[in-house]
C-alpha cells in the first residue's frame, strides 16, 4: 500500500492480487475534504493489470494523480 497527499487530496493505492488472472490490479482511494465535508473516490483499473504490486500501486498512483489534475482544472 502506498499513501500520498497530493494537492490537498490523500490518496491509497494498492495492487490489488486477482487469483484468476494470478496478477495484479491497481486501486486507488482518493479523498478530499469539502465545504459539505468529506469526500472520496474510487478508481478500480481491471484493465491494467501487473506482475508484481509495486507496478500496480504505481500506475494507481498516476491514475488518481491524473483524475485529481481533471477536477482541479474543471473547478
Amino acid at each position: 500500500m502506498v499513501a500520498l497527499l497530493y494537492k490537498d487530496f490523500f490518496i491509497i493505492a494498492t495492487g490489488q492480487f486477482d487469483k484468476r488472472k494470478e496478477l495484479r490490479m491497481p486501486i486507488a482511494d482518493i479523498s478530499w475534504q469539502s465545504a459539505s465535508g468529506y469526500e472520496s473516490h474510487t478508481i478500480q483499473d481491471s484493465v491494467h493489470c501487473f506482475g508484481t504490486k509495486k507496478q500496480a500501486e504505481a500506475f494507481a498512483i498516476e491514475a488518481a494523480k491524473a483524475w485529481v489534475d481533471a477536477r482541479v482544472k474543471a473547478a
